[in-house]
């Protein structure tokens, strides 16, 4: 029986966003486990340019999943203002649509990679068999990021109407099914890194069914297109999804710049980096999922007009992000000699994860209140602000600040030279965002008195 009830406009915002932020975490850290898992089966195969050929796949699949994961966004933003406002006619229209964006935007960068994969694939092996390995495993598992941009629809439009634990579900069956296969296909069926690629495609696939199900069962899903409403959809839907998309390709410009600075210091600064790098997956997983999270709940609101429940949600969510920020850092803190122990870094690795344990994990404090603005941008009307603040981040709040770093303090000032200047933004944005919200809210409430 399909359903239309607003969930999140009623009981406590509290447990709606410990709910929505939790589950949308978990499912975040349970990709990013088995990514690991996929690298060390794949590192087992004794091959290094079977490792160069991976590492390109989940490149280009990045690629994908940064459009796709903006037009999710905004997807999930129309679908929860629409329930908000109990407008059901036409969800199951509206969903059926969103899934077509999903797989046409996934299809075309799918197509244009596919044009240049060969040109990539010598580029980042530079021998005949790289190239021979990248192109078998890609063209079996880049395709599958058409699935996978379906399936994180489905999981969106789910959270929307509040079904939050089976959105995670969809999640987990598609990691869960990828841990089992992978192995299978690798080793039991003798495939090797084709085995990989089919492992990803058959997790995806299962994914993706169990989400079509489950949409259509509690949303509802139209097999009629309508060619004017698919492009009214659409047109409302990128308001928000553009920006969104275009938020998502500026962090790849300051982080490429830093690992050029960090070659140049030494393979111990790269080490320490890639031991930051699994702290922030796994540890701040909670603040990445944000954005995905607060956005349906803060829009379904929007549009039942409880705009004292929109102020709440984001008050809450901001002391949830200070002290959840507050106590990882004394974690990190205490623990980060025993962590740089345990992971054997020395000289200036080791001094890189201790500034970041010491500095940069409070500094993450900040990165995580962005995250509640970019939420208030893309919900309120504003959402070009994140990509005009996204790529002062990624350009001038990072560039100099890391040239000047790692010149006076080496590798360690680099990483936390573009913690500060990304930090220095990130507070731009936060104030920005609650100029932004207290106007937003003073236009809807004069609004509200002239009818």
């Amino acid at each position: 029986m399909t359903t239309y009830h607003a969930r999140f406009t009623e009981g406590p915002v509290g447990r709606h966003v410990l709910s929505m932020a939790g589950t949308s975490a978990l499912g975040l850290l349970a990709v990013f486990l088995v990514d690991i898992l996929t690298l060390m089966y794949v590192s087992m195969l004794d091959d290094q340019s079977l490792l160069a050929a991976v590492g390109l796949g989940k490149t280009l699949m990045f690629i994908n999943s940064a459009f796709s994961s903006g037009l999710v966004i905004g997807a999930g933003a129309l679908l929860s203002e629409r329930i908000g406002r109990h407008a059901s006619r036409a969800l199951s229209r509206l969903t059926s649509h969103m899934l077509i964006m999903a797989l046409v935007l996934a299809g075309m960068i799918v197509l244009l990679e596919a044009l240049f994969a060969q040109s990539l694939a010598r580029w980042f092996g530079g021998d005949l068999a790289v190239y021979q390995n990248a192109r078998l495993y890609l063209w079996t598992v880049v395709p599958s990021s058409i699935l996978i941009a379906a399936t994180q629809m489905c999981v969106q439009m789910l959270r929307a109407q509040g079904q939050v634990k089976r959105a995670l579900v969809v999640l987990l069956t598609g990691a869960g099914t990828l841990a089992v296969a992978d192995p299978l296909f690798i080793f039991g069926f003798d495939m090797g890194l084709e085995g990989a690629a089919v492992s990803c495609l058959v997790s995806a696939t299962a994914a993706l069914i169990l989400g079509l199900v489950w949409v259509k069962r509690h949303i509802g899903m139209s097999m009629q297109i309508h060619v004017r409403l698919l492009a009214l959809h659409t047109g409302r839907t990128l308001r928000v999804a553009l920006p969104a998309m275009l938020g998502n390709l500026a962090m790849p410009v300051g982080i490429t710049y830093l690992m050029v600075v960090m070659a140049g210091v030494g393979t111990s600064a790269l080490a320490g980096m890639a031991v930051v790098d699994r702290i922030l997956q796994f540890g701040y997983c909670v603040f990445f999922a944000l954005p995905g999270a607060l956005v349906p709940v803060i829009a379904q609101n929007l549009g039942a007009g409880r705009d004292d429940r929109v102020k709440a949600i984001v008050v809450f969510t901001r002391r949830c992000v200070v002290l959840y920020g507050m106590a990882l850092w004394l974690c990190l803190a205490l623990a980060g000699p025993w962590i740089a122990d345990h992971f054997h870094l020395v000289d200036a690795g080791r001094a890189l994860f201790m500034a970041f344990c010491q500095v940069g994990a409070g500094l993450w404090i900040v990165f995580g209140l962005d995250f509640v603005a970019q939420s208030m941008f893309l919900t309120m009307n504003r959402a070009w602000w994140v990509p005009v603040f996204g790529w002062v981040r990624g350009t001038l709040g990072t560039l100099p600040f890391v040239y000047v770093g790692v010149r006076f303090f080496g590798g360690s000032g680099a990483v936390i030279g573009m913690w500060t200047g990304n930090a220095l933004v990130a507070l731009a944005a936060i104030v920005t965002a609650s100029v932004v919200s207290r106007r937003f809210f003073a236009r809807r409430e004069q609004a509200l008195h002239q009818h």
